[in-house]
């Protein structure tokens, strides 16, 4: 059984993803521990669904050769509201590493593939660095479940 960490407000991700194989592995991680998934397949959806969403966490399939994409990932870090982590979820293929999207102001990288133990590992480090609630409260305890869907 999972146990969720203790929150006033359902979790809510903005996932920024144009593929839609990608999209539907990301909405199967965040229904198996009951979050809800916002989907933007462009930067500029993306940046209108975060403005007018609350979210705690924006996962950005990130391309450094998008103009678009770097646009919109700096004004969701220029918006007034409170701190939202954004993680690079990418396939990396420029290499860099998870100190280099630090240093630009991501949160961190997530490197596909998509795999849901670690995806979730990964998304409650983030938030717990960023001094915001986990989505779980103790992910380790919860890998065989995940290793279910993967």
């Amino acid at each position: 059984m999972l146990h969720f960490a203790t929150r006033d407000d359902p979790f809510r991700a903005l996932c920024v993803e144009e593929d839609i194989v990608q999209r539907k592995l990301l909405q199967a991680c965040f229904d198996v521990v009951g979050a809800e998934a916002l989907f933007a397949a462009s930067a500029t959806q993306a940046l209108s669904l975060f403005r007018r969403n609350d979210v705690d966490v924006v996962l950005m399939d990130f391309d450094l050769h998008a103009a678009a994409e770097l646009a919109a990932f700096e004004a969701m870090l220029d918006m007034p509201h409170a701190y939202v982590p954004i993680l690079a979820v990418t396939d990396n293929e420029c290499r860099w590493t998870d100190e280099a999207y630090r240093e630009v102001g991501f949160a961190g990288l997530y490197e596909k593939p998509l795999e849901p133990a670690r995806l979730l590992t990964r998304i409650d480090a983030v938030l717990r660095e960023a001094g915001r609630i986990p989505l779980l409260s103790d992910t380790a305890l919860f890998r065989p479940c995940f290793a279910t869907i993967q």
